[in-house]
Parts: structure tokens; sequence; C-alpha cells
């Protein structure tokens, strides 16, 4: 029996969402889960030979490969949300065994109530504020890449807060920074608008170092009951050649 029999057209298909502004929202915490209706709007029946999406944590699960001419199915979507933030989009394509049928296409929309948000800042932008641009937002994972005899310029600073819904009864506090290592400090300062800025510099500023890589874990633990522990990963390389290469800051 063929789930994909022709239908009556939907409101939507090959979507779960009409725009970014109509997608579900759901807490940090949660997985974002929902059913597309998949259209197939060929004049003959296909069948779907591989499925590809953007997000390799996506688990999907198509419930019929055959689709019958302008028949639909449905596809499963579940999506984990840890450390994500604001709007969200995921592409899916199913590829058919027709190679002169293009893939069937599927936007999967959603927005994510993040627990706590944490945001890189930009070296001249207002720590107050948080980036709108998303290039800085949701950065667990710091790269640097300084000479060994300039440690002065090893400079981070990261922004924690809570969208509205999630701020703690006594506002957002940092209760501890847990790091093993002995190459960088962290000094977490609340702001005026609740947020939390923690500003990691060398140690010692002053003290040359001998060439080397470090790839180190820091906790901070923070008052929110549903997110009391961040992991930040923290990849320092020390060079003599720093500056002469391109190293992408945002790229663990």
């Amino acid at each position: 029996m063929l789930a994909s029999t022709p239908a009556t057209v939907l409101a939507l298909d090959n979507a779960n969402a009409a725009s970014p502004e109509e997608a579900p929202e759901v807490r940090e915490i949660e997985p974002f889960k929902t059913v597309i209706q998949v259209f197939n709007p060929n004049d003959r029946a296909v069948r779907v030979k591989l499925i590809d999406t953007s997000c390799t944590c996506t688990t999907l699960d198509l419930n019929d490969h055959f689709l019958l001419p302008h028949g639909r199915t449905t596809l499963s979507v579940e999506i984990p949300d840890k450390n994500r933030s604001g709007p969200q989009s995921v592409h899916v394509s199913l590829f058919l065994t027709d190679p002169e049928y293009q893939p069937i296409e599927i936007e999967v929309l959603w927005k994510v109530r993040a627990c706590i948000q944490v945001d890189a800042v930009a070296p001249r932008a207002n720590p107050v504020e948080r980036p709108t641009d998303k290039m800085w937002q949701d950065i667990y994972a710091y790269v640097t890449d300084e000479r060994p005899d300039e440690l002065n310029r090893l400079r981070k600073r990261i922004r924690l807060s809570c969208p509205a819904g999630e701020v703690p009864a006594d506002g957002l506090k940092v209760l501890g920074i847990e790091y093993p290592g002995t190459l960088w400090k962290f000094v977490p300062t609340t702001q005026a608008d609740g947020s939390v800025l923690i500003t990691a510099t060398a140690r010692d500023e002053d003290a040359t170092l001998a060439e080397g890589e470090f790839k180190e874990k820091v906790v901070i633990r923070t008052n929110h009951p549903d997110k009391s522990a961040i992991e930040l990963n923290f990849m320092t390389l020390l060079s003599k050649d720093a500056g002469r290469r391109a190293v992408d800051p945002m790229d663990p």
C-alpha cells in the first residue's frame, strides 16, 4: 500500500513553515521535531535514492521512497538544539534515481530560545550589545595565532546573555571558570544590561614561551538551572610565523 498517493493540495509542501518569522520556537534543551509533507512535482512517479542534508546532526525518516506523479509522503525531522540560538534553517535534498529529474528540495525552519547565548565579541564591537552578525553568535571554539614573544596580543572577549524568559531570578551569574592550563586567564564582569563579559588574556603577558600548539577546554559554571556548564574549546598556536599566514579566528 502506498502512502504517497495523490492527495488534496495542502497549504504547505516541502517546508514546515512559510517564512522564518512563522517558524516554530523551541528551547535549547529540547530537540526540534517536525513532520514535513513532501510533494513530487513531476508528472511521473519517482523514487528517492539518496537523502542529503546541510546539517549532519539531522535525523531524517522518509515514510516512502516511491512517490506517484504529484504524490505526497512525509519526512520526519529531528535536530538537536544544544548551543544554538535564534532563527535556524536546514536544507534537505531528495535525490531521485532518474537523473532527468531535479532533486526535491525541502526547507526546515525553526527558532531556538537559548538558555544562555554565548557570543564572541569582535575587537572594536560594543560588548553590551549582542552581535547582530550570525558569524559571531553561538561561538564555542576560539582560535588564536600569535608569536610566543607577543603574549600581550592574546585576547578574546566572550559575551553571555539570556533571552527573555530565560533570565534566572537573581540575574545571570558566572559561579566559576575551570581552566587547567597556564596560558590564559579569564575575568568575568557583569554588564549594565545583565549580560556577562568574559575577557580572556595571557596569564603572563610579559613572558616568552616556546613555540607550540595548545588545545584546551574551558568550563564556565553558571547559575542557570538548564545550562549550568558551558564548555569552550581554545586552540592557541604560538609561532614565530604568526601573521604570515591566514587563520580564520572563528574556525575551530
